[in-house]
Parts: C-alpha cells; structure tokens; sequence
C-alpha cells in the first residue's frame, strides 16, 4: 500500500500531522531482563509511508559585494628621480639607462606622466625605496 498526500502550505501539513501523529505512535515495552532466542520468521516487505511536500523556492537575494577601500598613489618627477638615484648610488646606472630605453625615452623628464607609476613599479622591481 501507498499514500501520497500533497500539501498547499505548511499549514495543511501541521494540521495532517497533528490529526495523524496519534496513528503513528507505537507503545514502549520494556525490554526483556533476559536474552529470549526467538524462531526467525519471515515476514513479507513493509511498504513505507511516502509523503510529497511540494517546496516553494524562495527568491534569492542577491549578496552585498564587501568593498576594500583603495588610494591610487601617484608619483612626481622628483619621487622617480630619488629612486633612480638611489639606485645610480649603487651602480645600476647601465640597468636604469636600459630601463629608460624600454619606455621609449632617453632621460626621466622625457618620460610622460601616465607611465610614472609603471616606471615607479619598475624602481621597486630592481630595489628601489618608493
């Protein structure tokens, strides 16, 4: 035997619980003081009781995106032109003029401002306090 019920809420399902749950209670026997070996018998399948709830999907909402806040820094001339000195102090003169080339320029006051942060990038690639 099997029953399907379907419910139109939660509602009607409390309400078919509620007048059916006595139906559904079984009594509690105190187990045996001693073990009893009983005959095995076989008995046929039990059918299990199924229920289908219909869910309703609840509408999803949307999850607030956290934002970090963020500063751009910007570099003058003299903040790029300490670094590269900083570096000239130690020698690399050959890689600063080799870094100046791969910008397309021949000295620090040819470079335009849109490529200072990139050029101030490359400063702290090659050890530069910027």
């Amino acid at each position: 035997m099997k029953l399907t019920a379907e419910f139109e809420n939660l509602m009607d399902l409390k309400e078919f619980v509620k007048a059916w749950a006595p139906a559904f209670q079984t009594e509690s026997v105190a187990p045996p003081a001693a073990p009893v070996q009983q005959p095995v018998q076989q008995t046929a399948p039990v059918q299990q009781l199924v229920q289908t709830v219909p869910v309703q999907p609840q509408p999803q909402q949307p999850v607030p995106q956290a934002t970090i806040p963020t500063t751009t820094i910007t570099y003058s001339l003299d903040d790029l032109a300490r670094a590269a000195m900083s570096l000239m102090d130690t020698g690399r003169q050959a890689d600063l003029l080799l870094m100046l080339s791969r910008f397309g320029v021949q000295s620090l006051p040819e470079l335009p401002p849109a490529q200072y942060g990139a050029f101030a990038t490359e400063l702290r690639t090659m050890g530069a306090q910027i």
